[in-house]
């Protein structure tokens, strides 16, 4: 949790050194990559512990609360979490091509630490604080980015909802003299829809989202991730099945932000990574209906690592040989989320058509609508797979850049084996999140499920590869179409309620705000304690 942190602490100090030498410059962004490696590592060897406790707070919390800042092995979290420092790895991996001054690691080192709270929480109350920090966190990350600043605050909001909902769940559940240690703790299915209504809110499902591409970006996607971790407890927690609503939200949310992409995709590309993203992250929550942590770990670290994935694209000054490379860690990252065997992605995806389908009439539309959502998805994946990079030519650079190229291609390898690695591996061995064997994962997937994953795979393979024969025929209905789907008109109505509501309001501040109002508030306020005292004042 320290080492990131550390790392970063460091690299703003090698900055900030007065008259640096150009060379010092240049090695500032060493112990941001070197810190996020070790605790990579530590995140490896913290999977390898099972059955451990710490007590990482011994403060307020007790005397507020009567219970600490306690942590607890949990796989399928540590599973997230080595997804999660892997990403901010390579992230630290890619800054080191970055002027020194344009280096922000703090809030994604803070993230890694307030995250790790959250996955191995166990009580409530190390739960609500990690997811605290978390927002406070992200929306630090997506205020400092120009243009996000609406958008970051209506998350920030919406993601104090989703607490206050867990806070309103944990204060009932205790004041029934129930403990709120977490192998304790048995919520039932009576509590399942506000804690569905929480983890919606911080995965911002429509409508509870600000832009159409909610998670614009895999480096500011803490509140999702911290939202499919509390959705990774609640079979623990006692509570069996949320309800059908939250799949609802979940699929109708992706279905929405990839056919929104494919729209505007003749004229940005660049809109299908962010599409691609936030839909991932629909499509992992809504694997929750196995009702196992594990798929639900493994469709989230499918997600973490195959978006971080997809969106390194080769940049525009690299020999061909990077863009080739990009290109190979971009098929990888697609594979991952589509669900090929035998990456990560089809653990969180096996068995998922096949539960909706098992539920008869009901569960039908779910299935149809998630077979819909994976077509998209392989549209989209191969036309940001193939439209970014050229094809790879001989490489003739000067001699004295050779150096250079030979750190970048270490770079690269190292990047692509750390990614590599939890797919494979948790691919190859799903037990290590307690999603059962290989074997149980396949036949989990049923003949049903392999054939709907098979027609979505070669249905949206066709649709990308018959793109300039439909997309033409959509382009009178093309405008007035995404205006209709992107939900414009929906926040455009809520805007103005929210400032008629906020009127009379806005009066009585400036009422309150006058000069002598805040002596006589608090005087009154002094009075009310003197007279509410016992005995009087």
């Amino acid at each position: 949790m320290a080492l990131p942190l550390t790392g970063s602490l460091l690299t703003i100090i090698f900055v900030r050194i007065p008259r640096a030498p150009a060379r010092l410059r240049s090695l500032a962004g060493l112990p941001t990559v070197i810190g996020a490696a070790i605790a990579l590592i530590a995140a490896w060897l913290l999977r390898g512990q099972s059955d451990w406790e710490a007590v990482i707070g011994g403060w307020s919390p007790i005397s507020f609360t009567g219970l600490p800042l306690a942590m607890a092995d949990f796989a399928p979290a540590a599973g997230i979490i080595i997804a999660w420092v892997t990403v901010y790895f390579l992230n630290g991996l890619e800054s080191l091509a970055a002027s020194p001054d344009e280096r922000d690691s703090v809030a994604g080192a803070l993230c890694v630490a307030s995250l790790t709270l959250v996955a191995f929480a166990n009580n409530f109350v190390a739960l609500l604080v990690g997811l605290g920090l978390t927002d406070l966190c992200t929306a630090y990350a997506a205020l400092r980015q120009q243009g996000s600043g609406r958008a970051a605050m209506i998350q920030l909001m919406l993601n104090g909802v989703s607490i206050t909902a867990l806070i309103f769940v944990a204060v009932i559940h205790a004041a029934g003299g129930n403990s709120l240690h977490r192998p304790l703790v048995r919520l039932g299915d009576s509590t399942a829809p506000l804690m569905a209504l929480a983890v919606a809110l911080r995965l911002n499902v429509v409508p509870f989202r600000a832009l159409p591409s909610a998670w614009s970006d895999p480096q500011n996607s803490a509140g999702a991730v911290s939202g499919l971790l509390v959705l990774t407890r609640l079979p623990g927690l006692g509570i069996t099945g949320l309800p059908g609503w939250f799949y609802a939200l979940a699929l109708v949310g992706g279905l929405l932000t990839l056919i929104i992409a494919a729209l505007q995709a003749e004229a940005r590309k660049d809109a299908l990574v962010p599409a691609a993203v936030t839909a991932g992250a629909y499509l992992a929550g809504a694997s929750a209906i196995l009702n196992m942590p594990g798929v639900t770990a493994a469709a989230t670290i499918a997600w973490l690592i195959g978006t971080a994935l997809i969106g390194r694209p080769g940049p525009v000054d690299a020999p061909p040989w990077v863009k080739s490379v990009r290109r190979a860690m971009r098929g990888v990252g697609a594979l991952c989320l589509i669900g090929l065997p035998p990456m990560v992605g089809l653990v969180g995806h096996a068995g998922v058509i096949t539960a909706w389908t098992a539920r008869g009439t009901d569960g039908w539309p779910f299935a149809l609508a998630w077979i819909v959502c994976l077509v998209l998805m392989v549209y989209a994946l191969l036309t940001i797979v193939f439209s970014s990079t050229g094809e790879a030519v001989h490489d003739v650079r000067p001699a004295q850049e050779r150096h250079h190229l030979s750190a970048q291609l270490a770079r690269e390898a190292i990047g692509g084996l750390s990614a590599g690695v939890p797919v494979l591996l948790f691919g190859v061995a799903p037990a290590l999140l307690t999603a059962g064997s290989l074997a149980e994962v396949l036949g989990r997937h049923g003949a049903l499920g392999w054939a709907g994953w098979a027609v979505a795979v070669a249905a949206g393979a066709l649709l990308w590869r018959l793109e300039s024969r439909w997309r033409p025929a959509i382009g009178p209905i093309r405008e007035w179409t995404t205006r209709a789907l992107d939900l414009s008109w929906f926040y455009s109505l809520l805007d103005g309620a929210i400032g008629r509501l906020r009127y009379p309001f806005s009066r009585a501040f400036d009422l309150l705000e006058s000069d002598g109002t805040l002596l006589w508030a608090i005087i009154a306020v002094l009075l009310i304690v003197l007279i509410s005292r016992p005995g009087g004042p």
